[in-house]
């Protein structure tokens, strides 16, 4: 019986419509942000074209910004923590892109070289299925 009481009570938050469409954007411009740091020459592209001020320091830390208010007008723990990091993660991000605007472009170096590696692995490991037998795969 006090189970059900307090399920009647609220014991699980129910999120108004305005609440999940903003908890949309804020997913959406997570993975954007994680699509970025990837930095993989597909995505790179994409992202360029469509979300072009992301590679200039200053409107990337007013983006962070945004969805650090985002995560902030939640109002819960995990919010306010992430919140908190993703400003401390902005500002370090511009400093260092400001500070060093080489390291840009060596990111982009080695992330292209990576992805070589990673295609010429991926093939390798296909032709070794594609040749083999059915029963020995």
């Amino acid at each position: 019986m006090e189970d059900i009481q307090s399920l009647q009570n609220g014991a699980f938050r129910t999120f108004t419509a305005l609440e999940v469409h903003v908890l949309g954007y804020g997913i959406c411009f997570g993975i954007l942000i994680c699509c970025l740091e990837l930095n993989l020459s597909f995505l790179r592209v994409r992202i360029a074209s469509s979300f072009g001020f992301l590679y200039n320091p200053l409107l990337r830390l007013l983006f962070s910004v945004l969805v650090a208010s985002i995560a902030w007008s939640f109002e819960t723990l995990l919010g306010t923590i992430a919140c908190g990091a993703l400003l401390i993660l902005a500002l370090f991000n511009t400093y260092v892109i400001c500070r060093y605007p080489q390291y840009r472009a060596a990111l982009k170096e080695l992330s292209d070289e990576d992805e070589k590696v990673i295609k010429r692995e991926a093939r390798k490991h296909a032709w070794r299925y594609a040749a083999a037998p059915l029963w020995e795969v």
